[in-house]
């Protein structure tokens, strides 16, 4: 019975350690597909003080087209807009990425 309890713990942890590792900076982007002239950025991320938070859209070549250094405030109220007039971006598909210290997600993230 001993050794059943630990397999199942090691599956749980080693479970939830895999998860962890495919989405470690969760986010989510609001239009996606983007229409309008804001997107919504909404993420989950655990506040720490001294951590580097950013966020950037890149086109699929790899350039980066947009970057942003979340404030502390940010950080705290889970989410910020960009205002996608100031970025001038061209309908097509980009790549977003939110870094969390040495965590990152990328999403897609299509303009139309």
């Amino acid at each position: 019975m001993k050794k059943l309890y630990t397999f199942i713990l090691t599956l749980f942890v080693a479970l939830g350690t895999l998860s962890a590792e495919t989405n470690p900076v969760a986010f989510k982007l609001y239009p996606n597909p983007m229409t309008g002239d804001v997107l919504q950025v909404n993420f989950d991320v655990e506040f720490k003080t001294g951590h580097l938070y950013t966020f950037a859209i890149t086109n699929v070549i790899g350039q980066v087209v947009y970057n942003h250094t979340l404030s502390d405030d940010e950080i705290k109220k889970g989410s910020f807009t960009v205002r996608m007039d100031e970025i001038k971006l061209d309908k097509g598909v980009y790549l977003a990425k939110m870094v969390n210290g040495d965590h990152s997600s990328v999403q897609k993230l299509v303009v139309r």
